[in-house]
């Protein structure tokens, strides 16, 4: 069985987050993967304004990229952020979906939802969930709080 990737994509929002899965995806594409970042806009527009957002927030990846030796197709869709991300990688056939996850609260994500849960739980192919390497604010406030006890 043949094990290697042929097809990556990579979901964006243009959060610094992104800036971290990028990375990830593109160390990911060794034996010459094909990488695309799709970012996902919730309202179809013609601005002119949202073309340059979108160019200068990919321009940053490409930095990304080429520091890592990657490359990468760059798409954008409109509608709803996980029904996008999968019909995408359905219709291209992606072997491995990559996409980040704030680390939003579990009561938040219960009456909300979560964009990655839900390409998650519906995929039909690998999904790789990047964290957030912040540190959670709540628990960062509380350690500072111990040390300045001690």
């Amino acid at each position: 069985m043949d094990n290697q990737l042929k097809s990556i994509l990579c979901a964006v929002d243009f959060s610094g987050l992104s800036d971290h899965v990028v990375a990830y995806a593109a160390d990911l594409q060794h034996g010459g993967a094909e990488l695309t970042l799709l970012y996902v806009e919730p309202e179809e527009s013609n601005s002119d304004c949202l073309l340059k957002k979108h160019l200068h927030a990919f321009s940053r990846y490409s930095d990304i990229l080429a520091r890592r030796g990657g490359s990468a197709l760059f798409t954008v869709r409109y509608g709803d952020p996980a029904t996008a991300i999968l019909s995408y990688a359905e219709q291209h056939h992606a072997d491995l979906l990559v996409l980040g996850s704030h680390g939003s609260m579990a009561f938040t994500r219960l009456l909300m939802g979560s964009t990655a849960e839900t390409v998650m739980r519906r995929a039909s192919c690998a999904v790789v969930i990047y964290k957030s390497p912040e540190p959670d604010s709540d628990a960062q406030s509380r350690m500072e709080r111990i040390t300045q006890v001690s």
